[in-house]
């Protein structure tokens, strides 16, 4: 056991004191300006509204990562062409990220920042321009560039210090039989409410044909290049269907909006998405995501410790570079209560081990899929794939994610507020638990969190954007290809 807390405290101490290198770029005017600029606008994002998309680059505002870049970022083998499209990558969420965020700044505070560095285009433009520029001068040192990449720490969303304070050795396998209590319990639920009267939310219009990947041009990752209409088909082919057992008003998903400073869920029924991307076999996947919000969880008890404002479900469809279905999984938007869900003829293999969380895992048919939740608790319980002739009671309209950035804040139109602090917390949506959780290592565990930030494992470590993440639960796996 001394030697789990040593291990520890040295992970912890190695994390503190890493450094990564700064890029090299030549010196010009335009260049000087562009990177005192976005470094500048980052730093007042960061001020007034947070890091709403992907993570900050030390030194580089011009790019930011996610763990697909941490993944492709420690490949060895990295060709010219693929180091450009990497890059390239980072610059791209660089620039949604900055042009998201600067939409929320206080409009003082904007255009303090246009007239400090003269700009006189349009902002959004403005910040395309020079990463563009700086991410093509960065491109022309491709020895320097990767040695930058190597450098950059890794995301770790994992708290090394609360674990050895919280004597996770012990607090783990504690915590660890109350997870598989609760899957038995969530096993036994499909049973308990199967003559519940049922409410389905369906989406409008849903087209019933997906579109053909194979003829999506791709770059040298393997990254879809995706035209909107592309998007829109694939994102209607795939969403799902909601079951909630009643129709309290605790389970009838709605659309968040801020009132006088505090964020409600009216009763307009939305399912918000987003399309990221992960690897499996070494190829690049497609991922679907799907997410539905509810207004609160309302305690069950009087000592409830997960019951508080706000809830939201995240519902994920994996894809091949083929379209076909590698498999489903779900989280809430706290990082809690995994799911994963698998075709039939998936293959699966968990690795089982003393300190490694077990996986809740359900089996359906490939296609669109009826999901049903606990009332209340708005947990999955089953999945199943949707008769095409499924009736739905009430239907839901598909939304971009991004809308939750950009929620309008007061009666100007202009002013606007992102449903993430500047944390990337949803304000008001902390639980009683994180007195009782924090020695897993998780900060603020039960608070809904902006996606990139999802632990979501107490005993070991698992991150829900991990592009690995089906070969690190044993999907595609069976018994004889585990050591």
């Amino acid at each position: 056991m001394y030697r789990v807390i040593l291990s520890l405290l040295f992970v912890f101490l190695v994390s503190g004191c890493s450094k990564n290198l700064q890029p090299a770029l030549p010196e010009s005017n335009v260049i000087d300006a562009c990177v005192s600029s976005l470094t500048e606008l980052q730093q007042l994002n960061r001020s007034y509204t947070g890091i709403q998309q992907g993570e900050v680059v030390a030194g580089a505002p011009w790019l930011r990562s996610n763990r697909l870049v941490d993944y492709y970022s420690r490949q060895n083998n990295l060709s010219g062409q693929q180091l450009t499209d990497l890059l390239g990558y980072m610059s791209r969420l660089a620039i949604t990220g900055l042009q998201q965020e600067l939409l929320l700044l206080p409009a003082s505070q904007l255009q303090q920042w246009r007239q400090r560095f003269k700009i006189t285009t349009d902002s959004a433009r403005y910040i395309n321009d020079c990463s563009q520029t700086l991410v093509q001068q960065q491109i022309l040192s491709p020895s320097q560039s990767r040695r930058f990449l190597l450098s950059l720490p890794e995301d770790d969303d994992y708290q090394p210090f609360a674990r050895i304070a919280g004597i996770y050795p012990i607090t783990a396998l504690l915590f660890k039989q109350g997870v598989m209590r609760e899957h038995t319990w969530l096993y036994q639920q499909t049973t308990a409410l199967q003559n519940s009267d049922w409410n389905t939310y369906g989406p409008i219009n849903a087209d019933t044909l997906a579109p053909n990947l194979l003829d999506i041009p791709r770059d040298s990752l393997g990254i879809p290049n995706l035209s909107q209409a592309t998007k829109q088909a694939l994102i209607k082919h795939h969403a799902p269907l909601w079951r909630l057992p009643d129709n309290l008003a605790v389970n009838r998903p709605g659309h968040p909006y801020w009132d006088k400073g505090n964020l409600k869920v009216d009763q307009q029924p939305i399912n918000f998405n987003y399309i990221s991307h992960g690897i499996h076999r070494s190829q690049t996947t497609l991922q679907l995501n799907y997410l539905i919000w509810f207004p609160e969880r309302i305690p069950e008890s009087r000592f409830d410790l997960l019951a508080g404002q706000h809830d939201a479900v995240l519902f994920r469809v994996h894809l091949t570079q083929a379209g076909q279905i590698l498999a489903y999984d779900s989280i809430h938007l706290c990082g809690c209560w995994y799911s994963l869900i698998l075709p039939h003829a998936q293959s699966y293999s968990e690795t089982r081990q003393l300190y490694r969380e077990p996986t809740f895992v359900l089996r359906t048919e490939p296609g669109r899929q009826l999901l049903s939740l606990t009332s209340n608790s708005h947990l999955l319980i089953a999945s199943q794939k949707a008769e095409a002739s499924a009736s739905t009671q009430k239907q839901y309209q598909l939304r971009p994610f991004n809308d939750l950035l950009q929620l309008q804040a007061g009666a100007s139109p202009r002013l606007r507020s992102s449903v993430f602090n500047p944390e990337g917390f949803v304000p008001g949506s902390e639980r009683p638990e994180r007195w009782l959780f924090w020695p897993m290592g998780i900060s603020n565990p039960g608070a809904l969190r902006r996606p990139g930030d999802h632990a979501i494992r107490f005993i070991g470590k698992l991150h829900f954007d991990d592009p690995l993440i089906l070969e690190r639960l044993g999907v595609g796996k069976d018994s004889s290809d585990l050591k």
